[in-house]
């Protein structure tokens, strides 16, 4: 029983490196290509430089302690409250990192051609939120029938 344990233990830290890594790696990539956008009209032009660099880390740090403190990682350190407060102040650290990274991008856009790209990003923002929503009743309704489940299913049958 004690090796069972021990696996999905392992298992459970195995997926939340992969989580933590894949969101790291995709937010600083963003933060990189966001950054070396150097113009947008006409042409779409980039140039990859020392900055984009210091983005990519900045962003994929940034992700990481911010995965850390959702996972709990530093629990024998940090209390429930001062956990709170790290993962408050990260999420609005990364939301409005994200914000000015999209609006640098835009600098060079035009008043007509920015208010549609504004509209558009909207949009995506409400429909990403529905699916977020939906995915997350999905979630709650599935615990809950399973914890249901276990309830209703008799002692001897459990192993």
């Amino acid at each position: 029983m004690k090796d069972g344990a021990k696996s999905v233990d392992r298992d459970d830290r195995d997926l939340l490196r992969v989580i933590r890594f894949s969101s790291a790696v995709s937010l600083g990539v963003m933060a990189a290509l966001l950054f070396s956008v150097k113009q947008v009209t006409p042409d779409l032009r980039c140039e990859l430089s020392a900055g984009s660099g210091i983005a990519f880390l900045v962003g994929a740090a940034l992700s990481w302690l911010f995965w850390r403190v959702v996972f709990k990682v530093d629990s024998k350190r940090t209390g429930p409250g001062k956990r709170r407060v790290w993962f408050a102040a990260l999420s609005v650290l990364l939301s409005l990192a994200t914000v000015a990274a999209f609006a640098f991008a835009l600098k060079g856009v035009g008043n007509e051609k920015l208010r549609e790209i504004i509209q558009g990003t909207l949009l995506a923002v409400f429909a990403l939120a529905g699916v977020g929503f939906l995915l997350w009743r999905i979630a709650r309704f599935l615990e809950s029938d399973s914890k249901r489940a276990a309830e209703d299913t008799p002692p001897d049958t459990k192993k």
